[in-house]
């Protein structure tokens, strides 16, 4: 009943949302489980911005559990990018209480309304290979990223759009209601395609969404789901489905291991199966395709050869599938472009990825050789110049600073870089000093969010010094074995001058404190305001070189840089900002000292970190090589627990100045 009356309070052409951010409505709404799907635009970026919308309906918003969940899962999927899932661009609360969360233009077509019209059936079977593919892909991604299954994969939740083709709704049903006894209408098609252990209010393995997988591709196959949403967990063990007819004897069998009961006996994630079911296809199709892809080099050509080992090649091992996909008919009125770029990672490295690192080490290897040369006419010199001892750096970029330990360092001169003495006899991470200054923190170019807002004036009293670079796995390990830690995974993209990734702001803190102790210096985080002051340096555009991206400056899913989505680059990889810092934007997230707030209000005025005595979230600022280009601007911030670690997630740290 609230559901209809909500649909009479929304039509087309109304503008809904907070007053910070307006959506305007368009056409009229479609049924869904969480109330209502719209097409809409956003009206509050400089030009309108079509978007799609699903409003919440009234009854769910009471049921506070439920909210919690929608709320932590909007979250959870802000920070999700990839082309075959769904941007979520946030949720937004309407003044007279209608919640609604936006995300990027959808059809509106989804793989449930293929398959309930029969219309799946009637694609080319490379054309459904192409569907599944990017299916899995998006299934496989979000589980590396949550490191945790999505747990109600189903057809409902996979929209086709005519251009990107696949795009996985990243919102858990199973999640959202498991507290909850709602009746939704329509239903969530969840049930009758979760594993037989999600029947269970308990932790699901990875292995449950390749069972989901598999009883989609059952669907996809034949026409029609395996189970319905009413069959309970006894039937999803002992019913026995029919081998579909247009399937194999192979076919069959692949399906069948990922419909077991027993999950260590599925395959090991969703693209394996969707690979080794449509594996006759591809190898007849690559055949055909070898000659013809040696004479196209751009993104309309199907490549996939195990054995192709020239340099042309994709870093370790990347798969590249293009399936064309024409628009659907007989009473299908919108279709999509199955473009699929699927990326195996494997640890041996291909010739390409082999030639890319051998030209970064050569980049590397001239940085060291002029360095040398550096410090060898600076020992010149200073034999001849015993009164010199002291060498002021340069703030710009361009040139490279002297490097000089801390009682060497004339660190009253602003931008001067130095290291602090280990016991060991080693030193720590270069730190460049910075002046006490005055600058804007916030969302100064109109392009952030509301916890970049209101904007503050901050004046920093005390100089202090951050450091050059992202704090490495070499300097991290070293910590690490020294205090008897466990050391962080690399993920196989190796340690060294990596920025060190999984470790959680307790680990970072620890490594400050750990060099406080080790050279009798105040090591700490930055706080966000000296953080955002060293990133700016001196700019107020979004990004340090100004308000678009450039190529090779960045780190980032969209950057243009040699690891684009892939992995970290080895720190100092591309060039300094102004004031001679590497990767504040992009690479990998960085911890920051704050507890996190929601807006800028109250917040320090003098540089310092905000803190209260229990705190739930800490800050992090910077993006990562996984993040989209919005997110690595010098003013985007964002929230995480404190004991949590992700393979996006470093630090670097700063120090006082006496």
């Amino acid at each position: 009943m609230e559901k209809q009356q909500q649909s009479r309070a929304l039509n087309d052409g109304q503008v809904i949302g907070p007053e910070h951010h307006k959506f305007k409505l368009k056409g009229s709404a479609t049924a869904h489980p969480l109330g209502q799907f719209w097409q809409a635009e956003d009206i509050s970026t400089p030009s309108p911005t079509p978007v799609s919308i699903i409003v919440i309906a009234p009854e769910l918003t009471r049921h506070k559990g439920l909210l919690a969940a929608f709320k932590q899962q909007i979250i959870q999927a802000k920070n999700l990018h990839h082309k075959h899932i769904v941007s979520i661009y946030g949720y937004f609360v309407e003044r007279g209480g209608i919640l609604f969360f936006a995300c990027e233009a959808l059809d509106g077509l989804t793989l449930d309304t293929l398959i309930k019209t029969k219309k799946v059936t009637k694609l080319k079977a490379n054309h459904l290979r192409g569907l599944l593919l990017q299916t899995a892909v998006a299934v496989d991604i979000f589980t590396s990223k949550v490191r945790q299954p999505h747990g109600a994969l189903a057809p409902d939740l996979i929209y086709i759009n005519r251009q990107g083709g696949v795009k996985l709704l990243p919102i858990s049903p199973r999640t959202l209601l498991q507290e909850t006894s709602f009746t939704l209408q329509p239903a969530f098609q969840f049930p009758a395609y979760q594993s037989p252990e999600a029947f269970h209010a308990n932790l699901l393995p990875t292995a449950a969404d390749v069972y989901s997988m598999g009883c989609i591709a059952y669907a996809a196959l034949s026409g029609t789901a395996p189970f319905s949403l009413t069959d309970d967990e006894e039937l999803h063990v002992r019913k026995e489905l029919k081998h579909p007819s247009k399937t194999s004897k192979d076919q069959w069998a692949e399906l069948q291991q990922a419909l077991s009961t027993d999950p260590e006996e599925r395959q090991t994630n969703a693209i394996t199966l969707i690979q080794a079911l449509f594996k006759e296809q591809e190898e007849k199709e690559t055949n055909s395709l070898n000659s013809a892809t040696a004479h196209q080099g751009d993104d309309e050509t199907i490549e996939y050869n195990p054995n192709i080992t020239d340099a042309k090649r994709p870093s370790k091992f990347t798969i590249r599938l293009l399936l064309w996909a024409s628009l659907f008919t007989a009473g299908v009125l919108v279709g999509f472009t199955a473009s699929l770029y699927l990326a195996q990672e494997q640890q041996a490295a291909t010739n390409n990825h082999v030639a890319a690192w051998k030209e970064q080490a050569q980049i590397w290897k001239t940085s060291a050789d002029n360095h040398e040369q550096t410090i060898q006419r600076l020992k010149k010199k200073l034999e001849e110049q015993p009164e010199i001892s002291t060498l002021a750096a340069t703030t710009s970029a361009k040139n490279t600073a002297a490097v000089l330990p801390r009682e060497e360092a004339k660190l009253e001169e602003n931008f001067g870089v130095f290291q602090d003495a280990l016991e060991n006899g080693s030193y720590g991470p270069q730190m460049i000093s910075l002046p006490a200054g005055t600058f804007q923190l916030g969302d100064l170019n109109q392009q952030g969010d509301d916890n970049e807002k209101p904007i503050q004036t901050i004046t920093l009293i005390h100089p202090f010094a951050l450091s050059r670079f992202e704090v490495t796995f070499a300097q991290y390990d070293h910590f690490a074995k020294i205090t008897g830690r466990e050391l962080p995974n690399d993920e196989g993209w190796g340690r060294d001058s990596q920025p060190v990734i999984n470790v959680s702001w307790q680990d970072a803190t620890a490594y400050a404190a750990w060099l406080s102790a080790e050279t009798g210096e105040k090591y700490r985080l930055p706080s966000e305001a000296e953080w955002e002051y060293a990133a700016r340096s001196g700019s107020q555009s979004a990004f340090w070189w100004g308000n678009e991206l450039s190529p090779q400056r960045a780190v980032c899913d969209e950057c243009g840089s040699l690891w684009d989505g892939k992995h970290p680059a080895p720190i100092g990889s591309l060039a300094a900002n102004p004031w001679g810092f590497h990767d504040l934007n992009g690479n990998v997230d960085e911890w920051v000292q704050d507890c996190y707030s929601d807006t800028y209000l109250g917040h320090p005025s003098d540089g310092s970190a905000r803190t209260q005595a229990s705190c739930n979230f800490r800050s992090m600022r910077g993006g990562s090589w996984f993040d989209i280009s919005r997110v690595i601007r010098s003013a985007s911030r964002y929230r995480h627990p404190p004991n949590a670690s992700r393979n996006t997630w470093g630090f670097r740290v700063a120090v006082d100045l006496k």
